[in-house]
């Protein structure tokens, strides 16, 4: 099995075929200018490359392979899409960890499908692992195989979103923890920045996540909470973007036509936010829409000190990943400190984001912390 390579949030994306949507788009829109501004600025502004890999963090150390401690342990973590930021940076974290825990982590990009993560489940509970890992692309569709994987013997922990749709299901499972963020008060966070932003009135678009994902569902409750202390904010539209780029790039050409007088958008990842942000900059709209995103990786950070994006809000991908590969550790090695044994939920928490502290973020980012 081979360990994914991970280089930023159009990986595993062909290049040429964003392309050719976007000159596709232009030439049924004579009203709609810059669609190849935007594939450039698609590039740019997702912050391809911009992250730290778990090889680079090691030799920033100083640490030779003879200092590493020798392989006792085998994980794997099966992932939502590798061509998300968010995940990209949490596989390196958790390579990163397991190389100075002596464990051997290998990846499975899920690609975005459901059916391709069930696959890898099933096919990481066939194999040899002491532990696992697992990110559902979507609550109750990865039971069964999970169910395989502990009945294996192999301890499950469960990182940012249900396994179960039903809490009490979920909570009667046997995983052993789950580490999740706070997604309502994420929702909560970025959705006041926008509306503040923009005076407390005008139209706003919501692009949301994967729906069947509970992360998705609480930052949507969020947004919701937040909307309705302003009376004056119209949401005109709630097209899911399913956490992809090129999906989203498409779709903000569409909304921006059908909603010129738009002021703003809440995405549920930074990807999508920074995808429609070079939608919003071709379009000659980088003035007067404002657009807010969730997860406050280092591409969300450089682009909020540059002003390309208003906020966001910690989703802390590297505190999860590192967490999820800490506690199995703990776990298997039988070195777990607490007299109170592994809890079986974590919260992993996270502020704003905003120009007074985005380089610390960065900071914390490029080191693995966060």
């Amino acid at each position: 099995m081979n360990e994914i390579a991970k280089a930023g949030p159009l990986e595993g994306l062909e290049l040429e075929f964003i392309g050719d949507r976007l000159k596709k788009s232009v030439k049924r829109r004579d009203t709609f200018r810059g669609g190849l501004a935007a594939l450039a600025g698609l590039a740019v502004a997702t912050g391809v490359g911009r992250g730290v890999s778990a090889n680079e963090a090691i030799a920033s150390l100083g640490l030779l392979p003879e200092d590493l401690p020798s392989v006792k342990y085998k994980a794997a973590t099966s992932e939502v899409g590798a061509g998300s930021t968010w995940v990209a940076h949490g596989m390196d974290v958790a390579k990163f960890y397991g190389q100075l825990l002596g464990i051997e982590v290998t990846s499975y990009d899920g690609e975005f499908s459901v059916e391709k993560q069930l696959q890898d489940m099933q096919t990481i509970s066939s194999q040899d692992f002491n532990f696992v890992a697992v990110h559902p692309s979507a609550s109750d569709a990865l039971v069964d195989a999970a169910t395989q994987v502990v009945e294996g013997g192999k301890p499950l922990i469960i990182m940012d979103t249900r396994l179960i749709q039903d809490p009490e299901a979920f909570q009667q499972f046997d995983y052993l923890t789950y580490l999740e963020p706070d997604n309502i008060y994420m929702g909560e966070t970025v959705a006041k920045q926008l509306f503040d932003a923009i005076g407390g009135e005008g139209e706003v678009i919501h692009t949301q996540g994967q729906l069947a994902h509970t992360g998705a569902q609480g930052r949507a409750l969020g947004f919701n909470n937040m909307l309705k202390q302003y009376p004056g904010i119209t949401v005109v539209d709630e097209t899911p973007g399913d956490w992809k780029i090129d999906q989203v790039a498409s779709l903000w050409q569409d909304l921006l036509q059908r909603f010129p007088d738009v002021k703003g958008g809440f995405f549920h990842s930074d990807d999508m936010a920074l995808a429609a942000a070079s939608v919003v900059e071709a379009a000659g709209k980088q003035d007067t829409v404002k657009l807010v995103g969730v997860d406050g990786g280092k591409n969300a950070c450089e682009a909020i000190r540059d002003g390309k994006l208003l906020a966001s809000v910690i989703n802390p991908s590297g505190r999860i990943h590192g967490g999820a590969i800490w506690a199995g550790y703990l776990t298997v090695s039988d070195t777990d400190m607490s007299q109170d044994g592994m809890p079986k939920f974590i919260r992993t928490d996270g502020g704003p984001i905003t120009q007074d502290n985005a380089l610390g973020y960065i900071w914390l980012y490029d080191n693995m912390q966060y």
